[in-house]
């Protein structure tokens, strides 16, 4: 065990910013390689003219110039973190770099404009990222530029507020799969003009029936920079045919094309209107025969085993064949190729050339053209990718092979915050380049005497118009901001509100990995914890609800991969002495014993013989770091594969090598030895071909860390988990998070919305082996306390989940928390304009001291009861005074304006929201980005335990104060020693939280001898003999009981009663913040019945059920004021002869008292024609 706790120790003090490094490598990767990539891919931008070429090159020629620049302000000082939190400021960095402009005239002569240095784009920089200002600082520059000492980073601060973007689970690029569904009418026979065969009435005796499912095959293929894709490919092959069971039968029948019409296998590729026959695209790749298609596609398979495809691959066949002769019927030439015919008149631009370039272009974009390869080399390479497909699809189709789990981890990528942002920026990219050129093409269209010629030249004559009139690279920052605050790439949740509740909520925020599918999905398989994710994502920390299996955590020693170029790993496999390319093989020449490779799904060749060989190789340079350590050797024997995976987003983990000792292990002390010398990552795909050893220090397997690294930080932390009923661990891992804490050590220079600071906050003395590095250096962030608690019945007010408190102990300080809320006031400006080259700008609130300035004082009406005596002269509240929900904060005054002109003012001054007391600890005053004032203000307010207020232990075991009890009639021990905490011992059987009990009893051996108890999950089966023997020892009850006395009779308690120290946590869910009520106040135009919600001061529902009891508890009268007197009460006119609510010249109505919503109701029924007769008792 000290081992697995020596790696865990080394890795946290090693490794910076461990738990959020996923979010910070793939942010580095962005700005490293996938921006600069981008861009040099990309280049040139060309615009063509009559006679004349623009071409623009960002970056340069070579797209090499290209640099990265933190924010600074007027005076060219850094501009940090913490500024943008207070003045509301979008925390960014510039890109800038050369655009090199090529005017070309005719065909050879070219000139040249350079402009250097030139804004391209802005873009949200992550905190803590290379780029950052924070990346070097150690924790004391840390807290002085306004962080917490344990920052994280990972983050973005947009506007001032912390988003994060939740890792995205997505289905992987470039990974085949094949399925079956049910059939879709639009794709049974998915090509236009299809001619269906005559009818027969010929009838089919014994027939075997046809299938009900339609088999398909898949992949989403992009290249690797991302310039070509994403593209869909999607295979059908139709259902099976009605057919006799009886050979003789199937002779005697007069046209056998009956049978063999309808499974016309079909594909669909971009650049195509429709779905394309799949034979006709192996036709226009080379493969110019059914025979070559045949080996093409089943190349590998022994020929005592193709029989199996021999029936399926006929009917295609003749299916094909059928179809070909159908669409050639309908030509005048009947010369004509029909593969080619049936491609050109999908195509969207019905040219020859057009159908080769979408193969070339978009046929499997992953596979592209490598140096010195040419294109037919190329097309062989596609073809046989396009026959492995077919192979997948069909093996289903037979019944060979299962269907693809996709839910199997090999099939997911993660998309972190790097590669999410990547993939906003080439969308804005691609917008701003489209935006540039048609300028650009508008100026010259419209303009053409000013640029004929050569003075085309003088369109762009400095860098400043480029930016101004051309590119805009504002956009950049416009976008992303918007899509922080809204909709990522059209989706919700993918940018989140960083949760600062506790230290910990932070933390699990960051780790957070949504999986893209519709939340109210019925869909089971989606959501239950697949094998494969074992070790990668955790099995505990999940929410529950219609959440639950969407939104998971990532383990604790889970990384996820940044991309690494294929071309680095290529040669390795070239070089391999049995290595045969695959452009080199012909179908017909392929040998059943020849190992396929694919590296990114890219069919590179054949391993002829050996590969346990260059499978050992291959390990060998990973292990000595000469290739990435994340790059995926799956050796598939039993299908004859070998897959190399280097692309990003892949979940990756250490384990143990085979053969390691530990005395190795302890002797190494730094995390980069470890990982070069004991260690080996391994990703879901390569997991599935290895036998992982839960004991360590195999000698002849990978082996396990230790158990604890399967969980989350959040789980990680659960005392004695394993002991501990599942639901339990997650309920435990939420309550943790909930907790009031430290969550920074910084939080009173922050103006966080709401915040909960635990004003004697301590570490737990039972604490696993992770505790002191997930909760800042030596776990100093505390987020509970070591109370003293007994589980029995005492008064009877600690029934259900009531837990009754120690007052005096509450006196003395115990669960004190500090509520801080921080209100944001700015001034609106209603309109701008410019007057002798200066912004006048009306404003439609103004911060002024309405109370104090003659300009006001006499002329503006004041708020009746509201207290204006704290304001100081420019209207803002001091620091350090009282304030109620009657305190005015900041004077405010809306201006009163007519024609255009200010004519006086209202007073809409800002007080707090209701029942709100406190201390005013901060002002804050800025400015903000429209040049006008704004203010935040910080209010404290000092809470103690009230009943009602929800405490829980780390076990999911949750309660709410039931009673307070006085320190006098609290039960005692022989000793005088008296509980902090009573729970009800009826919290316990049905939970089975057993791990809070060896929580208990080992934190009753620490306090006694002193010490820290190591409570780690999965670190030792014997602990309860193992405490039950130290308590003996040290006198107590070997099972942690005790004799109780009654503290109001003094007489002894009946039965021993379990009681010791027990960390416990007070959540932020308090009565204070929950506590409504109403007489009357606002409501709603339409209805006129009261508004919703307790901040806005509206009314308590009163539903169906909560009716019926007021019902049967007899308060009809306080049901009729609820439902009229203080909601909807009106006065409407009724016509007793008629029963209408309506009054005319010849019946005169009387006014009666009823809802609005009932006059509201009848006029709805009206305007659907329906008559509603009302009848009075009176």
């Amino acid at each position: 065990m000290e081992v697995a706790r020596h790696v865990i120790d080394t890795f946290f003090n090693d490794v910076p910013n461990p738990l959020v490094r996923h979010h910070l490598d793939s942010f580095a990767d962005l700005v490293n390689i996938k921006i600069p990539a981008y861009i040099k891919e990309k280049n040139p931008l060309s615009l063509a003219l009559e006679g004349r070429r623009i071409e623009v090159f960002i970056g340069g020629h070579d797209g090499s110039k290209l640099t990265y620049r933190p924010s600074t302000d007027e005076d060219g000082n850094a501009v940090l973190p913490h500024t943008c939190r207070l003045d509301n400021k979008t925390y960014s960095f510039e890109l800038r770099g050369t655009v090199d402009i090529d005017y070309i005239f005719g065909e050879k002569d070219r000139e040249t404009v350079s402009f250097d240095d030139v804004m391209l784009a802005k873009i949200p920089l992550m905190l803590k990222s290379s780029l950052c200002h924070l990346s070097p600082m150690n924790s004391d520059e840390l807290y002085a530029c306004g962080e917490c000492k344990f920052e994280l980073g990972g983050y973005f601060i947009i506007s001032g507020s912390e988003k994060t973007l939740l890792t995205q689970e997505k289905l992987s690029d470039n990974m085949f799969y094949a399925s079956r569904r049910k059939p879709k009418p639009q794709a049974s026979i998915v090509p236009v003009g299809q001619v269906e065969p005559e009818k027969t009435t010929n009838k089919i005796d014994k027939a075997t029936k046809g299938e009900d499912y339609e088999y398909v095959a898949g992949i989403r293929t992009i290249n690797e920079t991302g310039t070509r894709g994403p593209f869909y490919h999607f295979m059908i092959i139709p259902p099976k045919n009605l057919k006799p069971d009886d050979p003789d039968s199937l002779r005697k029948h007069p046209n056998l094309a009956d049978f063999y019409n309808k499974r016309l296998a079909v594909i669909q590729i971009p650049g195509f209107a429709d779905a394309v026959p799949l034979f006709s695209v192996f036709y226009a790749l080379g493969v110019t025969n059914d025979k070559d298609i045949y080996d093409t596609i089943l190349c590998g398979v022994p020929d005592q085993e193709r029989t199996l495809y021999d029936e399926l691959f006929s009917e295609m066949s003749m299916s094909h064949q059928i179809y070909l002769k159908q669409e050639i019927a309908k030509e005048e030439d009947k010369d004509q190729d029909p593969n080619l015919l049936v491609l050109v008149r999908q195509c969207r631009r019905h040219t020859q050339a057009a159908v080769y370039l979408n193969l070339y272009n978009d046929l499997f974009s992953h596979c592209e053209l490598r140096p010195d390869e040419s294109t037919g080399s190329l097309y062989r390479r596609k073809a046989y990718l396009l026959g492995y497909m077919t192979k997948m699809c069909m093996e289903v189709a037979i019944g060979i092979s299962p269907k693809s789990d996709r839910d199997h981890y090999r099939y997911k990528r993660l998309y972190a915050a790097g590669d999410l942002c990547f993939e906003l920026f080439r969308d804005v990219y691609t917008q701003a380049s489209k935006e540039m050129l048609l300028s650009m093409d508008q100026r010259v269209t419209y303009e053409p005497v000013t640029y004929a010629a050569k003075k085309i030249k003088n369109l762009i004559p400095d860098a400043a118009k480029l930016t101004r009139r051309y590119w805009r690279s504002y956009l950049f920052l416009q976008e992303f901001e918007k899509s922080f605050k809204g909709k990522w790439g059209g989706k919700d949740g993918v940018s989140q509100e960083l949760k600062r509740t506790s230290y910990l909520d932070t933390l699990t925020a960051l780790r957070r990995v949504n999986l893209q599918m519709d939340k109210n999905t019925k869909s089971l398989e989606a959501r239950r914890l697949h094998g494969s994710s074992w070790g990668f994502l955790c099995p505990t920390d999940n929410p529950d609800g219609h959440n639950i299996g969407m939104i998971k955590t990532l383990a604790m020693f889970t990384q996820i991969t940044t991309a690494t170029p294929s071309a680095s790993i290529i040669p390795y496999v070239t070089k391999f002495k049995s290595f045969k390319p695959i452009e080199l093989i012909h179908p017909s020449k392929w040998s059943p014993i020849w190992t396929k490779v694919f590296v990114n799904s890219d069919l590179v060749g054949v391993f002829t013989e050996n590969t346990n060989e260059f499978h050992y190789e291959m390990m060998v340079e990973r292990r000595d770091r000469k290739i990435n350590k994340f790059i995926s050797l799956y050796w598939d024997v039993l299908r004859n594969q070998y897959f190399i995976s280097t692309d990003a987003g892949r979940v990756s983990r250490p384990l143990f090598r085979e053969g390691i000792k530990p005395e190795l292990v302890k002797r190494i002390k730094k995390w980069n030895e470890m990982d070069s010398k004991i260690l080996e990552f391994v990703d879901p795909q390569e997991t599935e071909a290895l036998r992982v050893s839960f004991a360590p220090f195999s000698d002849i397997q990978l082996s396990e860390i230790h158990g604890i690294t399967i969980f989350s930080p959040s789980a990680s932390v659960v005392p004695h988990s394993d002991f501990n009923q599942a639901p339990r661990n997650m309920l435990g891992c939420s309550q943790v998070r909930q907790a009031c804490s430290w969550y920074s050590t910084a939080f009173n220079k922050r103006f966080d919305t709401l915040a909960s600071i635990l004003n004697n906050g301590q570490q737990p003395l039972s604490q696993t082996w992770t505790a002191r590095h997930v909760f800042g250096r030596d776990g100093c962030l505390t987020y509970g306390e070591n109370s003293m608690v007994a589980i029995a019945f005492y008064s009877g007010y600690n029934q259900e989940d009531s837990i009754i408190l120690n007052g005096s102990a509450m006196k003395r300080g115990m669960f004190h928390t500090t509520y801080y809320h921080t209100y944001d006031i700015q001034e609106k400006a209603l309109e701008k304009g410019f007057k002798e080259n200066s912004i006048i700008i009306m404003k439609s609130t103004e911060i002024a001291a309405v109370a104090t300035d003659p300009k006001y004082r006499e002329t503006v009406s004041r708020q009746a009861g509201l207290n204006y005596d704290h304001l100081d002269g420019d209207g803002i509240i001091i620091q350090g005074r009282e304030v109620d929900d009657k305190t005015v904060l900041v004077g405010m005054l809306t201006p009163i304006t007519h024609a255009g002109q200010i004519v006086g003012y209202k007073d809409s001054s800002v007080k707090p929201k209701r029942s709100q007391t406190g201390i005013v600890d901060a002002v804050y005053r800025y400015i903000t980005s429209d040049g006008l004032r704004g203010v935040k203000i910080r209010i404290a307010e000092s809470r103690v335990p009230i009943l009602g207020d929800k405490f829980a232990s780390r076990h999911g075991q949750k309660g709410t104060c039931g009673f307070i009890l006085d320190e006098e009639d609290m039960p005692y021990t022989s000793t005088g020693q008296r509980p902090d905490l009573i729970v009800n011992p009826h919290a316990f059987p049905s939970r089975m939280t057993i791990g809070q009990f060896i929580e208990t009893i080992a934190t009753k051996v620490g306090v006694t001898v002193g010490s820290l108890v190591d409570s780690t999950a999965f670190s030792g089966q014997h602990k309860v003999e193992d405490m039950r023997d130290v308590l003996k020892k040290l006198g107590y009850h070997p099972y942690g009981h005790e004799i109780l006395y009654n503290g109001q009779t003094g007489e002894m308690m009946d039965s021993e009663i379990f009681m010791g120290p027990t960390y416990y946590t007070r959540s932020k869910l308090m009565v204070e913040d929950k506590i409504n009520y109403r007489d009357t106040g606002k409501v709603k135009l339409l209805t006129h019945q009261p508004v919703e919600g307790r901040a806005n001061d509206g009314g308590l529902r009163i539903g169906e059920m909560e009716r019926d009891c007021l019902l049967s508890h007899g308060t009809s009268k306080f049901l009729n004021e609820s439902m009229m007197e203080r909601s909807d009460k009106t006065e409407i006119l009724f016509q007793p002869e008629t029963g209408y609510l309506d009054s005319t010249a010849d019946l005169q109505g009387k006014v009666i008292e009823a809802p609005y919503t009932l006059g509201l109701l009848v006029r709805e029924l009206e305007s659907m024609h329906i008559s509603v007769k009302l009848t009075s008792s009176s």
